[in-house]
Formats: structure tokens, sequence, C-alpha cells
């Protein structure tokens, strides 16, 4: 359970400007070793406060740290992934089940919620289009990344009840508010930051909280279609896999302890591969280009 310290520390940051408009929040290191929300939440704070950025109106709302114990430690979660249980429970049993009742008391507050993440695997940005309503598109096609993945509520369902959609951008979308995910790049590339701190701050251009345009682009959307779990310690990818590599049908993408090859099913792209994937754990995902 977590002590009033660990209360304490997930701090809500708030601008209020004088005239009504939307209200946008952000919310950055839902995993604790994913540390671009932080770093970039944290400038834009700053742009705030000494003038570089003025608000017009709406609210702006920051939680730069959604997981401080975990990314106290540099893990990704300390008892359970927080983006698989982010809903309310009257009795949580872990610590991130805390932390989800906190965050989801925020999320109630505002208009539009903004989730800033990064991968394991190297490759570009994308957004996850989980929830492609009108408004959710509009903000995805004005944040930067030009891909979209979409698929992940359906995929999960089939998965299993570990991976069932219990996470920000669900539980804004139950409650019709506009919600995206951004995935701003590997954990360790610096360019991550800079990515982050362009979507918080075109997203609050996009509301009119903050002022200046942002012209909208083209989305590519990707529809995941599979997943793949490693099952044996010597199973292995056939090479390092990048995020959105490209894979043709019948090619090669993982070699089995038992001599067995599994090959891709149709063309299809690689989705966040994960080459520190531990035995049952999802290892890569592939996804189809959407016509």
């Amino acid at each position: 359970m977590l002590t009033q310290f660990e209360v304490n520390m997930i701090a809500l940051t708030e601008f209020i400007a004088p005239r009504e408009g939307p209200s946008v929040l952000f919310l950055g290191a839902i995993h604790g070793n994913e540390k671009c929300g932080p770093h970039a939440i944290n400038k834009v704070i700053s742009d705030i406060q000494v003038g570089r950025l003025s608000l017009e109106r709406g609210h702006a709302a920051f939680v730069a740290i959604c997981n401080p114990l975990a990314y106290m430690r540099g893990v990704r979660c300390v008892d359970e992934n927080l983006n698989r249980v982010l809903r309310p429970t009257k009795s949580p049993h872990s610590y991130e089940g805390t932390l989800a009742n906190i965050l989801c008391s925020l999320i109630d507050r505002y208009d539009v919620i903004l989730d800033i993440h990064s991968i394991t695997a190297r490759g570009k940005p994308f957004i996850c289009l989980d929830y492609p309503t009108e408004g959710n598109l509009a903000l995805a096609r004005i944040l930067g990344p030009d891909i979209a993945i979409l698929g992940w509520p359906e995929l999960s369902e089939k998965i299993g009840p570990a991976y069932l959609a219990y996470d920000t951008t669900a539980y804004a979308a139950n409650l019709r508010k506009d919600s995206v995910l951004i995935e701003c790049g590997q954990h360790t590339d610096y360019s991550s930051v800079d990515t982050a701190y362009r979507a918080v701050v075109n997203a609050l251009r996009h509301y009119c909280v903050v002022p200046g345009r942002v012209t909208p682009h083209t989305l590519t959307e990707i529809k995941m279609s599979q997943v793949f779990f490693r099952r044996h310690e010597m199973d292995r990818l056939v090479r390092g896999w990048n995020h959105l590599d490209q894979v043709q049908a019948g090619e090669a993408i993982i070699s089995n302890a038992d001599g067995t090859t599994i090959v891709a099913p149709h063309d299809a792209y690689i989705i966040m591969p994960n080459p520190d994937a531990e035995v049952a754990e999802d290892w890569l995902y592939l996804g189809e280009r959407r016509k």
C-alpha cells in the first residue's frame, strides 16, 4: 500500500487561463522506466512559469510522474502494469492498483487526456489510436508522429484477461473524453523527449489553450493483428527487429528452441518487438496497414 509520503509524490501541476476553455491533462511515467514524459512535461511547466508559453483559455494540468516508486527504481512497475489495471477499485491489492484510483479521480476532472510513453525497441514514434473517435483522430493528426496503430482493445480481448484494455485511454474513452496515447521512441533515445515536448505543445495549441497554430497531417494507420509470446528461454528472434520493420508473407521471424520456425502469415509490420522479453511475456506483435 502507499504511504502518505508516496501519495504526496504524485504531484499535479495545474495552470488556469483567464478565459474559459478545454481542460487538458498530460500524464508521464505511467511506467517507471519511461523518462521522456517527465522530462518533456517539466520543460513545458518551466516554459509556462517563465512566460515562454502563455495560457489564453482553459486549463493545462500535468502529472509528470504517475508511478513514482517505479520511477525511483528505474523499473517498469512495482507490482503490476499500471496501464493494465487503471480503473477504480474499492480495495486495491497492489501499489499500481492504488495509483489507479488516484489517477482515475484525476482523469474524471479533465476534458482531454494525453498519455506519454516510450518503447523498448528502436523505431519511429507513433500514436496508439485505440478509440478512433472524431476528436481522437483530430488530436492524433497534430501531435507529430505520422503513424497510428489501432486495434489493441480488440486484440487484448483475444489474448486474455491479463491484457484487457484497462488503461488511461480506455478509462477516458468510457467517459467520452478525447484520449490518446503517444509512444515517443526508444526509452534511451533522447530525441523521444523532443517528440514528447512537441506533442504536449501541439495539443495545447490544438485546443487553443496556448496561442499558435498546428497543421494536421495524414496518418498511416496500422491495425494490430497478432501477438507472439516467448515460450522458451532458448527461443530467438531471427534478427534484431526494429519497431515497424516490414516482413513478407512466409518470412521467418522467430526461431524456436525445438528447431521450428515461426513465419509471418501475411505481409505485415513488426510492432514493438522486445528482445529482452522473459518466458511467457509478449515478444512482438504483427500489424497490417489499413487501406
